[in-house]
């Protein structure tokens, strides 16, 4: 194999399909990448078996071949070198070793076969396909996976719900609230999977805002696939049942409000200062004219805001976690914010003002 390479354009190929790479791993090529020719350029490969990244780069090609060359020790190297071309090159008589030069620089190292370097997924005839748009998939992937649980006590809970039938549906609960997001579907199907939560973690950081790219979406019962156009990124689903979500989700309130969501948020930021030195927790006292929000620590002192709201029916008192309330506002791009209530015991609903696509439902914390 020998192929000659900008650095800047290997250096962020490294460092994204890295994100792949096994932390913890009894096999050396899973702490790999596979580096392999095609018709256009280097091809780049990782995977930890549950989670892969392929990416393409378009380079010269003198000699086709593959080799998986050590993840951490590649990228580092490689980030170092100055701007301009890089060879990578395999030894004649030996396949294993490879030397990477620029310039003056020369670094010989060693790598493993690439038959020992797992298969990636791989598109199926009979996968489910759709696509969407990339800038809405990664806003709606940002507003839901915030929710999904960290401990893996329900595994099922941390990963993200994604259903699709006339639209596209994502859900996340971690059984202390939960975030729902919907979009209309362009392709006809009937999906219901679990995507798991590092794939969802990965995708939002790599996901582009623009609203002009599309995403093809690859689904076959244990695998699902992103095409990114020169990326792909594919992964296990979760096995096991969800929970039927919309069971959960009141149609009936006592207390509903309109609130200006930077300026609640602004409130509820400046109550986390005192909240998180203690359980968090903040107080919302609901009246006829807004929303009293305080929190109390009793080694520190005291804190006490108010956000104006529109409100509709019976006062009331309830307590929350301060940061669950702020993970979803901060999600929430509409100037104004919906709050409905059933009472102090009872989910809250949080959705932008006259959109049902997306909400939030925040459990409140009983003090006994």
């Amino acid at each position: 194999m020998h192929v000659i390479c900008e650095k800047k354009v290997l250096a962020a190929a490294l460092s994204l399909v890295q994100r792949a790479v096994a932390i913890k791993s009894p096999l050396p090529t899973l702490k790999g990448v596979l580096l392999e020719t095609g018709e256009n350029g280097l091809i780049l490969n990782a995977t930890d078996l549950e989670f892969s990244i392929r990416c393409q780069t378009e380079n010269q090609v003198l000699e086709h071949g593959s080799i998986v060359l050590p993840a951490k020790l590649l990228t580092e190297f490689v980030r170092k070198l100055p701007d301009g071309n890089v060879s990578i090159q395999t030894a004649t008589e030996n396949p294993l070793a490879v030397t990477i030069s620029s310039e003056h620089i020369k670094f010989d190292l060693s790598g493993y076969s690439p038959e020992e370097f797992p298969r990636l997924p791989e598109i199926q005839e009979d996968a489910t396909v759709f696509t969407v748009e990339e800038g809405l998939l990664r806003e709606m992937l940002s507003q839901t996976e915030v929710a999904m649980a960290r401990d893996d006590v329900r595994p099922v809970l941390t990963g993200l719900l994604l259903e699709i039938t006339d639209k596209i549906k994502l859900v996340a609960t971690d059984g202390h609230r939960l975030a729902y997001r919907q979009a209309p579907a362009t392709d006809e199907g009937q999906v219901k999977a679990i995507i798991p939560g590092k794939a969802v973690q990965e995708l939002v950081k790599i996901l582009d805002d623009d609203f002009e790219k599309k995403v093809t979406v690859y689904l076959n019962s244990t695998d699902i696939i992103f095409d990114l156009k020169g990326i792909i990124l594919s992964s296990r689903l979760v096995e096991g049942k969800y929970p039927p979500y919309q069971q959960i989700i009141p149609s009936d309130f006592k207390t509903t409000l309109v609130a200006e969501t930077q300026p609640l948020l602004s409130a509820l930021e400046r109550a986390e200062i005192i909240a998180r030195e203690g359980n968090n927790l903040v107080m919302l006292e609901v009246d006829g004219q807004g929303i009293k929000i305080t929190a109390v620590n009793q080694d520190i002192g005291s804190f006490e805001d108010y956000a104006p709201a529109t409100v509709e029916g019976e006062p009331l008192e309830i307590r929350f976690n301060v940061r669950l309330l702020l993970d979803c506002l901060r999600n929430i791009k509409n100037q104004q914010v919906n709050m409905d209530l059933t009472g102090p015991f009872s989910p809250c609903m949080i959705r932008p003002v006259q959109d049902h696509n997306y909400l939030h439902l925040v459990l409140p914390v009983r003090i006994s």
